[in-house]
């Protein structure tokens, strides 16, 4: 048997039924002459090309597709050490001949 018991909230009520518990609406504010109208001003036209179009003929240096795999069909590939932009670019592990 469960024992739990619940304390009496008065608060929970009034916070159910504010039509006849709450204040009347104050008077509000007025809106400035800067405000009114569209506050954000006009919409621009993007200039930039969406990400699917960008990165069907990109041909980045250093960046080798490999297609999409699993059953997901996601995009996959590889990068060499041209693709990096650090100091001293290095091949990735397992790429180098072992010497």
């Amino acid at each position: 048997m469960d024992e739990t018991k619940q304390q009496d909230n008065p608060s929970a009520h009034r916070s159910f039924h504010p039509e006849k518990y709450a204040p009347t609406k104050g008077p509000g504010r007025t809106v400035s002459q800067e405000e009114s109208g569209n506050p954000h001003g006009t919409p621009s036209k993007s200039m930039g090309s969406r990400g699917e179009e960008q990165s069907k003929g990109s041909g980045d240096k250093g960046m080798h597709d490999l297609g999409p795999r699993g059953r997901s069909q996601r995009p996959s590939g590889t990068k060499d050490a041209s693709a990096s932009t650090g100091v001293d670019p290095q091949e990735p592990p397992g790429t180098r001949s072992a010497g």
